[in-house]
C-alpha cells in the first residue's frame, strides 16, 4: 500500500475538488500518446472516457507537458470564464474529411448519437463555421470524430477533428491559460476514481511507466522505422486490396509498384542481400517497446552492396506519402551509416551521399539468385546478369537484363547513357 505525504495529499485532494461535474477533454497530443499505449488497460479506459459526461469530472482539458511524468489541465471555472456568453466555434480547414452513410461508420455514429438517416452525413466545405455537439475517439484508427453543426442552420455532419481548428483566439486560450501541472499517475487515479472505474495501485504504477516510455518514444520519430526481409517486402509493397498505405498522395500512393502481383518482387524476397526500410503510420501502438502499425507512410529498398568496391549499405529511392518524411528517411540512413541518393529520382546515375561526403560511382550487388520470370521496376540497381546474380546501377557488357518495365517484364540490357 502506498502512503501519501501530507503535501501529496493536499495536491491530490485539490485535483479531486477541481475535477467536478463535467466531461473529460484531452488534447490531440495526449490522445496520440494514449493511442500508442492501447495494450495498457488503463490507457484504453481513459480513451473510452474522452468527451464523456462523468459525475465528478470537469472539462479538464488535459495536455502533455515538457515533463514526461506530468500533464497539465485548466480548472473548469477558468474554462467557464473564457467561454462565458460565447459559444466555442470551429472552422473547417480541409474539405473531404467527413464520414459517409456507410455501415462501417455506424459505431462512430452510435457513440456520437448521430442520426445518419435524418442528417444524411452533411459534408461541409473548407471555411464553414460551426459548433461541435459531441466528440468520440475511433477505437480502430485513434482519430477524433465530432458531430459538427453549421453555425447558422440545421445541417449536421460527422467530421475528423484534424480537419478543423478553433475559430476565435479566445478558444485557444483554454489550452494556455491557468494551466496546472500534476503527476500523470495522480491525475489518472483521480479521473478513474471519479468515473468509478476500479484499479489497483500496481496498475497505476504500470501505466505511469508505460506512459513515460511512450513519451520518450514519441519524441524520436526515427523509432517509427522498421527493416523487413523476405515475404514481408512484398507484403508492404502491396496496396491493392489491403489498404496498407496511409491515405494521401505523394510518391508512395502514386508508385507504379503499389498494385502489382507479389511475384514481381521475387528478386527482393528471395535474396538476403535485400531489405525494405518502412516508416509506420502514426496510428500504431507500442508493444514490448516496439512500435508497429497496420499501415506505412514510406518505404525504400536497402541493399547490401559495394560502392566502387567498398562494402556499404545503400538505401534506394525513397517513396513517401508526405514529402517531409523523405528527410526522416535520410536522417535514419545517416544514423545507421548508410548511403542514399542525394536526389530522389528514378535515374540510376545519381550522386550518392552518407550525409558527410558525396560521390558518383558504381554500386554492385551480388545476389544469390537473379533469374526470375517477373521483376519490379527498379530505380537504381536496374542492370543484372541473370546467370551470375550480379546487379548494378551501370551498364556492363555481361549484363543481360534491364529492369525498367512496370508490367513485370524486362528489356535486353543496353547502355541508357548513350
Amino acid at each position: 500500500m502506498s502512503i501519501l505525504k501530507y503535501g501529496d495529499y493536499i495536491s491530490e485532494k485539490a485535483v479531486y475538488e477541481l475535477l467536478l461535474e463535467s466531461k473529460v477533454i484531452y488534447s490531440k497530443k495526449f490522445i496520440n500518446l494514449l493511442n500508442k499505449m492501447k495494450a495498457n488497460k488503463l490507457a484504453t479506459q481513459l480513451l473510452s472516457l474522452y468527451s464523456k459526461d462523468v459525475d465528478g469530472v470537469t472539462q479538464n482539458y488535459i495536455d502533455i507537458t515538457d515533463q514526461k511524468d506530468a500533464v497539465s489541465f485548466t480548472p473548469d471555472r477558468k474554462v467557464q470564464e473564457l467561454t462565458k456568453d460565447k459559444p466555442e466555434t470551429w472552422v473547417i480547414t480541409e474539405s473531404g474529411k467527413y464520414l459517409t452513410t456507410s455501415d462501417r461508420n455506424n459505431k462512430i455514429f452510435e457513440a456520437l448519437g448521430y442520426d445518419k438517416v435524418k442528417y444524411n452525413c452533411w459534408a461541409p466545405n473548407a471555411g464553414e463555421i460551426g459548433l461541435i455537439l459531441a466528440e468520440t475517439v475511433s477505437s480502430a484508427s485513434g482519430k477524433i470524430y465530432v458531430m459538427f453543426k453549421e453555425y447558422e442552420g440545421d445541417k449536421i455532419g460527422v467530421i475528423n477533428k484534424a480537419a478543423m481548428e478553433p475559430k476565435e483566439a479566445e478558444d485557444q486560450k483554454i489550452w494556455s491559460t491557468s494551466r496546472n501541472n500534476i503527476k500523470i499517475g495522480r491525475l489518472v487515479r483521480a479521473i478513474l476514481t471519479a468515473a468509478k472505474i476500479p484499479f489497483a495501485d500496481q496498475e497505476i504504477e504500470q501505466f505511469t511507466n508505460v506512459y513515460k516510455a511512450t513519451y520518450d518514444f514519441a519524441k524520436d520519430a526515427l523509432k517509427q522505422f522498421d527493416i523487413v526481409k523476405g515475404d514481408k517486402i512484398a507484403y508492404w509493397y502491396d496496396n491493392n486490396d489491403e489498404d496498407r498505405y496511409v491515405d494521401g498522395g505523394g510518391s508512395l500512393n502514386n508508385s507504379c509498384m503499389a498494385e502489382v502481383s507479389s511475384d514481381y518482387f521475387d528478386i527482393y524476397t528471395q535474396n538476403p542481400q535485400v531489405s525494405l526500410v518502412i516508416l509506420y503510420g502514426d496510428s500504431g501502438s507500442i508493444t514490448a517497446e516496439k512500435y508497429t502499425d497496420d499501415r506505412i507512410k514510406g518505404r525504400a529498398i536497402l541493399w547490401d552492396c559495394k560502392l566502387d568496391g567498398i562494402p556499404i549499405k545503400f538505401m534506394d529511392r525513397i517513396y513517401t506519402t508526405l514529402d517531409a518524411d523523405v528527410e526522416l528517411f535520410k536522417q535514419f540512413a545517416e544514423k545507421n551509416g548508410w548511403w542514399y541518393k542525394k536526389r530522389q529520382s528514378m535515374e540510376p546515375g545519381e550522386d550518392f551521399t552518407d550525409g558527410n561526403s558525396v560521390r558518383r560511382g558504381t554500386i554492385e550487388v551480388k545476389l544469390d539468385d537473379a533469374d526470375f520470370s517477373e521483376y519490379p521496376y527498379c530505380d537504381t540497381i536496374c542492370y543484372i546478369n541473370s546467370d551470375t546474380g550480379t546487379a548494378c546501377n551501370v551498364y556492363w557488357d555481361d549484363s543481360d537484363r534491364l529492369l525498367r518495365d512496370t508490367g513485370g517484364s524486362y528489356e535486353d540490357s543496353y547502355d541508357m547513357t548513350n
